[in-house]
């Protein structure tokens, strides 16, 4: 069995997956990759990684690819300049995070044809627009709910420290309180961007999120709004295979 291994690194954790063609076999999320973790995940599939692909908005990782190369026989760190499904239109496509890249490329793979904004809503949110024939028109970033927070708390006098709730409250978008407040007003800025963002955009566009908070947020949308926890690993996974003859 020859198998795909993607890893995507983010801000807060890492996550392994493994794939069998557009099958995911096993998906890990760890908080810090090293090789050790690398090689737990790896254990009952010995031989059988025949592909491999990095990307990472934390490091270089240099000791993950020469590990990686050691692992698989064709191993490689996404760059925005290496073949892709999608075509790029960005003024700098070598500061374009990798992350954004795959996003683009798993919500392309999943919905081809259809104008898209691709919205990873982790450490902090990224809105991307695909369009329908395929091109990555940009994009903006923005601090995720709990950098917003940490802000509040940071820059204020007297504005405390609150940590964002796992469960984001539903039928009202007005604290009762301070730290309610807060809370309210870091989830509805970003539900109020995602809104603005669609308003400008063709009235068929599909909005794909991805990310941590992807499943909370989208409960409080007033649209649809389709949910991919995988869609990183998947765009990774779709890197790779179109690349098997290049």
């Amino acid at each position: 069995m020859a198998l795909n291994l993607t890893i995507d690194q983010g801000n807060s954790a890492a996550k392994l997956a493994l794939w069998d063609g557009d099958k995911l076999e096993e998906v890990r999320i760890v908080p810090r990759l090293t090789p050790d973790a690398l090689a737990s995940f790896l254990s009952p599939y010995n031989g059988d990684v025949a592909n491999a692909i990095y990307c990472s908005v934390a490091s270089r990782g240099t000791e993950i690819m020469a590990l990686l190369s050691n692992i698989a026989p064709r191993a490689v760190r996404l760059q925005s300049d290496m073949p892709l499904p999608i075509a790029i239109d960005y003024g700098t496509p070598g500061s374009l995070g990798a992350d954004r890249i795959a996003a683009a490329v798993g919500a392309w793979a999943t919905l081809e044809g259809r104008t898209l904004l691709v919205v990873d809503a982790g450490t902090a949110v990224t809105y991307d627009v695909v369009s329908a024939d395929g091109r990555f028109k940009g994009g903006n970033i923005a601090p995720g709910m709990s950098m917003r927070l940490e802000a509040l708390h940071r820059f204020t006098a007297r504005l405390p420290r609150v940590e964002v709730p796992r469960e984001l409250p539903v039928g009202t978008f007005l604290g009762h309180d301070t730290a309610s407040a807060m809370v309210m007003g870091a989830v509805y800025g970003i539900v109020g961007a995602l809104s603005y963002y669609k308003s400008h955009l063709p009235s068929d566009t599909t909005v794909v999120m991805t990310g941590g908070w992807a499943q909370e947020l989208s409960r409080l949308c007033d649209f649809d709004v389709m949910v991919e926890p995988h869609l990183v690993s998947k765009g990774l996974n779709r890197i790779l295979m179109y690349n098997e003859d290049k």
